[in-house]
């Protein structure tokens, strides 16, 4: 069995991505919907998913494929916003199924994390500095492993 993969970064409304992965003429309100195409999940940090209002979260969901999945940190299963229900999954910063990766990362360290899983339990790899060609060599590696 295949072992359920989920790449994405630490937010998806990053600066330096304005005019390199975003396109330069893309309105701001329509980043997570173009983020979604791209990856299959987002880590929100505590503060920015609670400090986000009912409405808000209703629109991330709006804007996301029903497939997609909010990666919010410390929540409980209470805590999951009900806008979000069914694509979000409260997770601390040091679980075990949280790969986090940046630029200076070793993709054979990287392999070897992920080698040992159990084909059931899903990993979920987050680009902590959000640089774009590291993230493209995730995307390849977890494509050759099969992930």
């Amino acid at each position: 069995m295949q072992q359920p993969a989920f790449l994405g970064a630490a937010g998806w409304d990053r600066p330096e991505w304005s005019d390199t992965f975003y396109p330069s003429d893309m309105p701001e309100a329509w980043r997570l919907t173009y983020y979604n195409t791209q990856f299959s999940c987002v880590f929100l940090s505590a503060s920015v998913w609670r400090e986000a209002d009912a409405p808000l979260r209703e629109t991330w969901a709006a804007d996301t494929h029903e497939n997609f999945l909010f990666l919010l940190e410390d929540a409980s299963l209470e805590d999951i916003p009900a806008a979000l229900a069914g694509r979000a999954r409260g997770i601390g910063r040091k679980d075990p199924q949280l790969l986090w990766f940046d630029r200076q990362t070793s993709l054979k360290t990287l392999a070897a994390q992920l080698a040992p899983a159990d084909g059931n339990t899903p990993i979920y790899l987050i680009s902590r500095d959000g640089d774009m060609g590291q993230i493209e060599q995730v995307r390849t590696l977890l494509e050759l492993m099969g992930l």
